[in-house]
């Protein structure tokens, strides 16, 4: 019996996005043992601006919704 995937996502992936990944992986684990303090900054600050992005979104349709 084989198992067919529903949504027709794509499984796999190729070499150059696992490289990508795998770089980008490596890159935040060195940032966070040479400068652990700095990291945590960075992710707070990366935090907060999604928040903001967040709020920015709302803001705007509910202007819209409100004419």
């Amino acid at each position: 019996m084989s198992s067919k995937n529903p949504f027709n996502f794509k499984t796999g992936g190729g070499i150059l996005k696992k490289l990508v990944i795998a770089a980008v992986v490596l890159a935040i684990i060195v940032m966070v043992i040479k400068a652990p303090g700095e990291s945590a900054g960075v992710a707070t600050d990366a935090l907060d601006g999604g928040s903001d992005v967040i709020d920015s979104l709302i803001t705007f349709f509910r202007s819209i919704r409100n004419g």
